[in-house]
């Protein structure tokens, strides 16, 4: 089966879930309109790269991702995210297509989307009156184009409950499946376990704002554990980069922030060191972070969204800290030093659990598997046809 795994081509979730599908058995090329990194093949890029692409680029490309798919003879499309990637293939007339859906998919233009200062486009960026209203915007634009991309997709395929839920907001007859696509489950070693880590990164979708106000109470009133605090995959807010290194300062034997990105190999051995992690985004999908925390044996410390409710308890494999106010978190950390100094009762849950349901490779079989019992049929009684 030939699949076009089509997105940004730097982005964590194209490339581990594209190369899960190769490993599974598909053949699998990868598309989009960005340059590619030296080490994702074969990649395909419509059109001259963009650095930042906008809706105008995929707009202006439609015709020619459908020509170059029906070219390849490609099977499936199977764009990762809704936006943009979905709606792309949408807009170009591919047929059939199944796309991935992910947290700001479709949380940030569902019913329960944040406030506007916490908006996905707005994460990474000193706030402007333009930005505001290209977000506004996207918002009340987004939701006619998302029902017409999940109309006529084959089926749909959402990481998790919450996102399940809300894609049937906008198209209740669609076929939707949770899967959560998972990570490579490795091996874990026993190393010396302290301090605590932040790890989603430093925008204000993931509440770093909070996070860093929770630690600096809990820090000033004598807090035992250190701080770790990841950069992210995600460019850091200026406002909050500034503040988190004033704290560094401030605190430079307890608080230690990281400002490059580690490698797999580095950040895999930092989640089996740290003794337990934070994570509070707005909304979220199924997590990597999370999971390899838990699978490393890490106590996950997290607000009480739908994404994390599904999966984890208080009192049993987590610390739920509600309402997530920095105020509480500062608390919660301190309650937490009395949970690591006893034996981490949070690990063998955690662990059985990611094993069980989150492991990359399995997921990406069971997909295939899906593809091959429905889309082939389709072909066989004229369902679908190649590009049209």
């Amino acid at each position: 089966m030939r699949l076009a795994v089509i997105g940004p081509p730097q982005d964590v979730h194209v490339r581990r879930w594209g190369e899960a599908l190769r490993a599974a058995g598909a053949e699998v090329l990868f598309v989009g309109v960005e340059k590619a990194p030296p080490d994702l093949t074969p990649y395909y890029c419509i059109g001259p790269p963009v650095e930042k692409p906008t809706f105008w680029i995929f707009w202006q490309r439609r015709r020619a991702l459908r020509a170059f798919l029906v070219a390849q003879r490609v099977d499936l499309a199977h764009p990762i995210h809704l936006t943009p990637s979905g709606v792309w293939v949408w807009l170009s007339g591919f047929r059939p297509y199944l796309p991935y859906a992910m947290g700001a998919d479709v949380l940030e233009y569902g019913p329960k989307r944040p406030a506007l200062r916490r908006s996905w486009s707005l994460q990474s960026a000193s706030p402007s009156l333009l930005l505001y209203l290209r977000t506004f915007l996207r918002r009340n634009l987004m939701p006619a184009l998302l029902r017409a991309t999940l109309r006529q997709s084959l089926a749909v395929v959402a990481d998790n409950y919450e996102l399940s839920f809300t894609c049937k907001f906008f198209t209740k007859t669609k076929k939707i499946i949770e899967l959560p696509a998972g990570i490579q489950v490795a091996s874990r070693a026993e190393f010396e376990r302290r301090g605590i880590l932040v790890g989603r990164g430093t925008t204000y979708l993931y509440q770093a704002d909070i996070i860093l106000e929770g630690v600096r109470r809990y820090l000033a009133e004598g807090g035992q554990q250190p701080i770790y605090w990841l950069r992210g995959l995600y460019s850091p807010h200026p406002t909050l980069l500034r503040q988190i290194r004033q704290l560094g300062q401030e605190y430079k034997n307890r608080f230690y922030f990281f400002e490059n990105i580690l490698s797999p190999v580095r950040l895999w051995r930092l989640w089996q060191e740290v003794a337990a992690f934070i994570s509070a985004p707005v909304y979220d999908g199924y997590s990597y972070a999370v999971a390899e925390g838990r699978l490393a044996g890490s106590l996950p410390i997290v607000n009480a969204i739908p994404a994390h409710l599904e999966i984890l308890t208080h009192g049993y494999n987590a610390y739920i800290v509600e309402p997530f106010t920095a105020a509480r978190l500062a608390q919660a950390l301190h309650e937490v030093e009395e949970w690591l100094a006893g034996p981490p009762f949070w690990a063998g849950p955690n662990a059985e659990w990611v094993q069980r349901f989150s492991d990359l490779a399995q997921a990406a079989h069971w997909f295939l598997r899906f593809v091959r019992e429905n889309l082939l049929p389709l072909r066989r009684n004229g369902g679908y046809s190649s590009g049209g």
